[in-house]
């Protein structure tokens, strides 16, 4: 019998690299969504023409394969809908990526009925067409490590422009936390275990952001006034900086027996800021945050 075929949409990105290589080495063959001028798909892969912004490119695309992730960009409502129901055309089993984002503040679980922030209001729209149609539903929070994501992309160079690592407003924001290289082992299990038509969240801590910028600023740390424009660095999710949530995954650890190996975001992160020649120690951070 053939190795399963998986075709991942946005194969060539920060988490698709990680994702392709996960299941890749545990049987798969891999392929990866190739959209024009876009990033070339890994030579290990085989490429697939197609394009998030062209929905109907997609039933071709994803047609065929025994599972398709979904790890794209979020583009807008319209695009992200169609694209979802073109997936959902093309007949082939689906893990769609969401994020805790689509859960809204507070305490919240796999089972909450999801509240989205306004900068993805859709995203719980995209969720409920994916599993109405009997494919499963994967919640990230903030993912890190390997050198990229939004600490290193987003927060490192603010605190290089200014000399501290920055929150917005007071110092009481958690995100839920997840590291890149836990994401591939628990696609794999929702694959291999999860039921049509349910959803995982995959976080493995709540983490302060406040903790996280002192650790960028090196201890210093600037608490950035709610009613000012947020540094441009941080324009893209500018309303998240405020989004403060305690994001469990206890029902996806029990019932999928996923066991993240990082679950210390700072500690991580500070080990990756040694090797980059950043001058950080965790015992300098003492004080100067939540």
């Amino acid at each position: 019998m053939p190795a399963p075929e998986v075709l991942i949409i946005g194969s060539a990105g920060y988490v698709g690299r990680h994702m392709s290589a996960g299941f890749a080495q545990a049987g798969y063959r891999v392929a990866g969504l190739q959209r024009p001028g876009g990033t070339p798909v890994n030579s290990a892969y085989r490429a697939v023409p197609g394009d998030l912004a062209d929905p109907p490119s997609l039933v071709a695309a994803a047609r065929g394969f025994d599972l398709v992730i979904h790890l794209g960009a979020i583009l807008n409502a319209e695009l992200d809908i169609a694209g979802v129901d073109a997936l959902i055309e093309a007949g082939s089993p689906l893990l769609i990526t969401s994020g805790s984002d689509v859960l809204g503040a507070g305490h919240v679980d796999e089972d909450d009925e999801p509240h989205p922030h306004p900068l993805v209001g859709w995203r719980d729209e995209v969720e409920r067409r994916a599993l109405a149609a009997g494919h499963r539903v994967i919640r990230p929070g903030l993912i890190y490590g390997a050198f990229g994501g939004v600490v290193q992309n987003m927060m490192v160079p603010v605190a290089r422009r200014l000399g501290a690592g920055v929150y917005v407003g007071e110092p009481d924001v958690r995100w839920g936390a997840v590291h890149v290289e836990d994401l591939p082992p628990l696609y794999l299990l929702v694959a291999d275990k999860a039921a049509p038509g349910t959803v995982w969240n995959a976080i493995a801590e709540n983490v302060l952001v406040d903790r996280l910028a002192a650790l960028v600023g090196c201890g210093n740390t600037i608490s950035w006034p709610l009613d000012e424009p947020v540094p441009e660095e941080f324009t893209p999710i500018a309303g998240l900086f405020r989004l403060h949530q305690v994001v469990s995954s206890e029902k996806t650890r029990r019932e999928l027996g996923w066991a993240p190996r990082h679950t210390d975001a700072v500690a991580s992160l500070a080990r990756e800021f040694a090797i980059a020649g950043m001058p950080v120690r965790l015992e300098d951070l003492a004080g100067k945050a939540s």
